[in-house]
């Protein structure tokens, strides 16, 4: 008989309490991986980790001001949260990585208007925030054998890379669309001077990589300074943050990376900027924004930081990015933002997270404090001045070592 309910955190609108752990109905609506593919109900799985993302955080805020309703699955008044972590498929007796986004669409990051999608944990399905949940059955990605060899438990330091997945994917998705972006953008530029159309495209990428500014040092941009070196090793990366230049994700990534620096934003936007270029050694074709701050935008369009014909990428939710049209237009400036990943970006994430040494970021919580005071224990996780990069919770110690 199918399992009805379990325990773990959700999601309502409620102005006190939008964040809950309790018992909660489980469903299994039938769903598509992508369009052309056929109808399948979940398997169930049991949590064995989890990562906390700001998008819970953000989550529990629209809960708080009521506008969750979007959110929920059909039919429910709450939400499963969570999409960061590993699970245990029973039928299968394995682990996997859940693919978040699915959907009647043929490509779940690229939907038109006629398509619909769905995400674990974020937008119309529950996710991983509880001890059992039901998952697509082909949406259960494997975790490389050489990493997790038969019989063996899953390690913690494997573990905590593997609750990157998510994150480390929507990189890999920004990598590669600003590399079209580059080679459309810009390739006219280097056959104007007699490269043929290949050549062209080429250097416009190599070029627009050569110098690139990550603005905003949390979980998104460490992960996109990273991305991009492990593709372009000769990139040279100004990451910028508030936090004092001896902090411990520069020097996380001084220690594992040459040719990635830091610039401390505890400036005016004009002095930052200035700050910036110099560190660059000159102005950046990419500038990456993902510090949720307005003020990125100012510094990279105002303040004449982006290079001409370059390009400004959005990461951030929230912020508004203004500016002048005369000079953005005449400098031949580009405005990029989306979030999301296909399954080949999971599939790629999950590969090179498991060669990178990302649990020296991660501070591991007991699910005893989630379980006693969730919306504590968020305020603690996303808010406290000392907290890590990425907070993981064991679910079932039983399946981890």
């Amino acid at each position: 008989m199918p399992m009805r309910t379990t325990a773990g955190t959700y999601l309502v609108n409620h102005r006190e309490r939008p964040l809950r752990f309790g018992e909660v109905n489980l469903i299994n609506p039938p769903r598509r991986e992508r369009r052309g593919l056929p109808l399948k109900e979940g398997v169930l799985c049991r949590t064995v980790c989890t990562g906390f993302c700001g998008t819970d955080w953000e989550l529990m805020q629209m809960g708080s001001r009521g506008e969750l309703e979007p959110k929920f699955p059909e039919g429910q008044g709450r939400l499963i949260n969570g999409h960061e972590g590993v699970v245990w498929v029973p039928d299968e007796q394995r682990y996997a990585i859940v693919l978040i986004r699915g959907g009647d669409s043929w490509d779940p990051s690229r939907f038109e208007v006629d398509e619909t999608y769905f995400e674990y944990g974020c937008d119309g399905a529950d996710g991983l925030m509880s001890h059992h949940g039901y998952y697509h059955p082909d949406m259960l990605l494997e975790i490389p054998a050489e990493h997790l060899p038969a019989g063996e438990l899953l390690s913690r330091s494997i573990a905590a890379r593997l609750i990157f997945s998510d994150p480390m994917a929507c990189m890999l998705f920004q990598r590669e669309r600003l590399e079209d972006l580059l080679m459309g953008h810009n390739w006219r530029v280097y056959a104007a001077r007699g490269m043929t159309r290949e050549a062209a495209m080429e250097s416009a990428v190599t070029d627009g990589y050569a110098r690139v500014v990550v603005y905003g040092l949390g979980g998104a941009g460490m992960l996109g300074a990273i991305a991009v070196r492990d593709k372009y090793p000769d990139s040279h990366i100004v990451t910028v943050g508030r936090s004092e230049p001896d902090n411990a994700k520069a020097e996380f990534l001084r220690r594992h990376w040459d040719g990635i620096d830091y610039v401390q934003t505890r400036m005016s936007a004009q002095q930052t900027a200035r700050a910036i270029e110099e560190a660059l050694g000159g102005k950046p074709r990419v500038f990456i924004g993902a510090s949720g701050n307005p003020v990125e935008a100012e510094i990279a369009l105002d303040c004449g930081l982006l290079d001409n014909n370059g390009i400004y990428a959005g990461f951030s939710l929230g912020p508004q990015i203004c500016y002048d049209s005369m000079p953005f237009g005449f400098r031949n400036h580009l405005i990029f933002g989306a979030i999301n990943f296909r399954r080949d970006h999971m599939e790629a994430a999950i590969e090179l997270l498991c060669r990178l040494p990302m649990e020296e970021l991660v501070g591991e919580r007991l699910l005893e404090d989630l379980e006693a005071d969730p919306i504590g224990f968020y305020r603690e996780v996303y808010r406290a001045p000392d907290r890590p990069l990425k907070t993981m919770v064991a679910w079932d110690q039983a399946l981890i070592r």
